[in-house]
């Protein structure tokens, strides 16, 4: 009989992830079912896609509530779905809020629930992982440091690996510094509201320069998505559209000198790419001001936290959240020294290398052989 999975992926990065992990699986059990929640990577796969999460990737308190009634939407199509078709497994990518909650509704169903990228608790709310203990089966971690962390409150925490090491493409760049094309890469998010609260912040910095038109005339404003892209031009003027360039294109961000970049997962491409960075981001000012209280680090980056021993205490490349004027003066004055202090270029490339080789490779297979034990145990 085939085995039936659930799979909710609800961000893009998210939805990459997942459809390698769903390839990798299918390689070992041809013989699955999947259907769920996520984006075009799940559907090229041949997921049955119940619901598209770019209605509902969003980032911030203020962000969420303008999504309530989508969210919402969302959440009772999937309580419907698992209720009328019970799968054999859950599988929850990252995506805390609404997975949680998925998860603490299939505990009621006796449906079982693996956790992949684990919640970030470590950085806030971390009485959240009483919760997972409770809602969440196994727990499929990506970070070296996240088993020590869970493993302590919970049963079943399996380590395996970053599932970005899996693009053979995010690999060093062999291409002189002063060789390449592009003056600044601009990555402004993956969230239309990441975006719209990034984007306009980010191209301010590099005007801060006497020579931004003459010296930074070679920029590209990457985007992850083509909804995204479309996000993107309805907030520039058309002269700006040729700038623009999809972030899947590595040959081109590897042709990036240096990237002005959002948080998140694009850190850690750019870190395994070598590319020197600066990660500016900006959140509504209501959201900003509760996660102030509730984040518990001194840094947000990935590439800030893998390295460092102390959790967000080791700041490998410098973070400007909420910048204000002054702040973009700073910006562009790191953007110069990047530029110019060649012996800072190679500090920062030498602390990549070190954060290249804490990360485990091999994720998606890691995942899909834990995946398959975890099946063959519920049916034996």
């Amino acid at each position: 009989m085939k085995k039936n999975i659930f799979i909710i992926a609800g961000e893009s990065s998210g939805d990459q992830h997942a459809a390698r992990y769903v390839r990798e699986h299918k390689k070992i059990n041809p013989n699955l079912i999947f259907r769920g929640v996520g984006q075009n990577e799940l559907k090229k796969e041949d997921v049955e896609i119940i619901f598209d999460s770019e209605e509902i990737s969003v980032v911030g308190i203020i962000e969420v509530i303008s999504k309530y009634f989508t969210i919402k939407k969302a959440m009772k199509i999937v309580k419907d779905n698992l209720k009328n078709n019970k799968p054999d497994l859950i599988v929850l990518v990252d995506y805390v809020e609404f997975n949680l909650k998925i998860a603490e509704y299939a505990k009621q169903l006796n449906i079982p629930v693996l956790f992949y990228i684990a919640p970030q608790v470590w950085a806030w709310r971390k009485k959240r992982i009483t919760k997972i203990s409770r809602v969440v089966d196994h727990l499929a971690v990506v970070l070296p440091f996240e088993k020590k962390i869970f493993d302590a409150h919970m049963k079943n925490v399996h380590y395996v690996g970053h599932p970005l090491l899996e693009n053979k493409d995010l690999v060093l760049s062999n291409i002189d510094y002063n060789e390449k094309k592009f003056d600044i890469g601009i990555f402004p998010g993956s969230r239309e509201s990441e975006i719209k609260n990034n984007l306009f912040t980010m191209l301010d910095c590099i005007k801060q320069s006497k020579n931004t038109i003459d010296k930074y005339k070679n920029i590209k404003i990457f985007y992850s998505n083509e909804t995204c892209k479309k996000i993107i031009m309805n907030m520039l003027p058309d002269q700006f559209h040729s700038m623009l360039c999809s972030g899947k294109d590595l040959n081109s961000v590897k042709q990036c000198k240096k990237a002005i970049t959002a948080s998140g997962t694009v850190t850690l491409e750019l870190t395994l790419m070598g590319i020197p960075m600066i990660i500016v981001y900006r959140l509504s000012p209501i959201t900003y001001m509760l996660m102030r209280k509730l984040v518990k680090i001194k840094y947000i980056g990935l590439v800030n936290l893998i390295l460092g021993e102390n959790l967000g205490m080791h700041q490998v490349v410098k973070e400007f959240i909420q910048p204000d004027y002054n702040d973009q003066i700073d910006i562009m004055v790191e953007i110069e020294k990047i530029d110019h202090d060649e012996q800072y270029r190679e500090e920062m490339e030498i602390n990549f290398s070190k954060i290249r080789a804490k990360l485990k490779s091999g994720a998606s297979s890691n995942l899909a052989i834990l995946v398959e034990e975890i099946l063959s145990s519920d049916s034996s």
